[in-house]
C-alpha cells in the first residue's frame, strides 16, 4: 500500500505533530510506503528534512481554488501509485479533493478531523469536496456529533478514533528538574500551559488566575509554552503581565518538539480553550504523570472525569481556574492522586499504539476498496 500524508499547515502544534507521527509510524512499523506532502517553508519540512520520511514539497496559492497545485499533486499521485491520501488540516480539503478528482488513479481520501465544526457545510461547493472523502475520522465523540449534523456525509463514513500518545519516558528526579529553554522562574507550585498562543486558547485566563493566586500570597509560577499565532494577542498578554506585576511569576517559552519530556517539571498542566475538539495536551500530561485542569466543553470531558482524573472548569472562568489551582496548591496528596488516576486512565484509553492500530486498519480497508489503475 502506498500512503500520502498531506499537511501543508505552517503552524506548530498537535495537529502537525500528529501528522508527522503518522508518517513516521508507517515508515518504521510496516512494509507500506509513505510520503509526507507539506510546504517547504513550514515546521514539518524542517522537522523531517533528511530524517525518516520521503517528503514532497508543495507550495501553493489561491487556497479557495488551488487548481494548479491540485493538478501537480494529482500527477504525483498517479506517478507514485498512491492508494490512500490521509489529510489533517481543514484548509487542505480543497487541494486533496481536487487532486483526487483530477487523478486517474482516484485514491481513497481519509480525513482526520482535528477541529470542531460550528456551522453547516452542505452547500454545493462543500457537497463536491466531501463527495471525494471516503472516510472521516473524528478525534472525539463531540466532533463526530458535529460531523453528523453539519457535514454532507453518510453516517457510515464518519468514524470515531481517539488520538493517542506514546508512553512517557521514565525520568529521574534530576531529569524532572531540567529547565525548559529560557526558563528561569521556579516557585513552590509551577503551572504549565502548552498550546498555540492565540485568544481561543485562553492564555489570558491563566494570567488572570495567577494574578488572583499571587494576590493571596501563594508562591506560584506559570510557564506558557507554544508558537505565537497572534502577535497582537501576545503583546496584550505581555502588557497585562507587566501592568499587574507578574513578570516574576509568568514567562513564555517557544514551541518545543517533545512536550511530554518537559511536563513532569510542573505540578499541574492547564488547558483553558473555550471549546477544544479533543485536548491532546491533556492526554500527554496525564501519561506523563501530571495532574490536569481543563475546560468543561468540547471533547475535554471525554478525557477528564471531574474530580477523578483531573478537574474541569467552566469556559472563560478564570476565578474557577484559580480556585482549582489553589486547591491543588494546598493539597499535594489530592494532586498526586489525580495524577495517578489520570495516568492510569490515559494509559489504557489514549495509547498511541491503539490509535495507530485502528488507523492502519482503516488504511488497509480503504486500500482494499480502491480500484487498481
Amino acid at each position: 500500500m502506498n500512503t500520502l500524508v498531506l499537511c501543508t499547515s505552517g503552524g506548530r502544534g498537535g495537529l502537525e505533530l500528529y501528522a508527522l507521527r503518522v508518517a513516521r509510524f508507517i515508515v518504521n512499523n510496516s512494509d507500506d510506503h509513505c510520503v509526507l506532502v507539506t510546504r517547504e517553508d513550514g515546521y514539518l519540512a524542517a522537522a523531517e528534512k533528511g530524517r525518516e520520511v520521503n517528503t514532497f514539497y508543495l507550495q501553493w496559492r489561491f487556497r479557495a481554488l488551488p487548481l494548479i497545485s491540485a493538478l501537480k499533486l494529482a500527477r504525483y499521485i498517479d506517478v507514485n501509485k498512491i492508494d490512500v491520501i490521509h489529510m489533517h488540516w481543514g484548509k487542505d480539503l480543497s487541494l486533496a479533493a481536487l487532486a483526487k478528482h483530477f487523478s486517474r488513479r482516484k485514491p481513497k481520501l481519509l480525513y482526520t478531523r482535528h477541529m470542531g465544526i460550528t456551522r453547516p457545510k452542505k452547500d454545493l461547493p462543500h457537497r463536491f469536496l466531501y463527495s471525494q472523502v471516503d472516510r472521516l475520522l473524528t478525534i472525539s465523540k463531540q466532533v463526530r456529533k458535529e460531523a453528523l449534523e453539519f457535514l454532507p456525509l453518510a453516517p457510515d463514513k464518519i468514524q470515531l478514533l481517539y488520538l493517542g500518545v506514546p508512553p512517557a519516558k521514565v525520568q529521574t528526579a534530576p531529569e524532572r528538574e531540567v529547565k525548559l529553554p529560557g526558563r528561569a522562574i521556579k516557585r513552590a507550585f509551577n503551572i504549565g500551559m502548552f498550546g498555540r498562543i492565540e485568544h481561543g486558547k485562553g492564555q489570558h485566563l491563566l494570567v488572570d488566575a495567577v494574578a488572583m493566586l499571587v494576590e493571596k500570597k501563594l508562591d506560584v509560577s506559570a510557564t506558557i509554552i507554544g508558537h505565537v499565532m497572534d502577535e497582537n494577542y501576545f503583546d496584550q498578554l505581555k502588557q497585562t503581565i507587566e501592568k499587574r506585576g507578574l513578570a516574576e511569576h509568568i514567562e513564555f517559552v517557544d514551541f518545543i518538539d517533545e512536550p511530554m519530556a518537559a511536563m513532569p517539571a510542573f505540578d499541574v498542566i492547564t488547558l483553558t480553550t473555550y471549546c477544544e475538539a479533543f485536548g491532546l495536551v491533556l492526554v500527554e500530561a496525564m501519561r506523563a504523570g501530571v495532574a490536569v485542569i481543563g475546560t468543561d466543553a468540547g471533547g475535554v470531558p471525554e478525557i477528564i472525569r471531574d474530580g477523578e482524573t483531573g478537574f474541569l472548569v467552566p469556559p472563560g472562568d478564570s476565578a474557577a481556574l484559580a480556585e482549582r489551582l489553589q486547591q491543588l496548591y494546598e493539597n499535594s496528596a489530592q494532586k498526586e492522586q489525580l495524577a495517578l488516576s489520570g495516568k492510569a486512565w490515559a494509559d489504557t484509553t489514549f495509547d498511541e499504539e491503539t490509535n495507530f492500530s485502528g488507523l492502519m486498519a482503516v488504511f488497509h480497508d480503504l486500500a482494499a476498496e480502491a480500484a487498481p489503475v
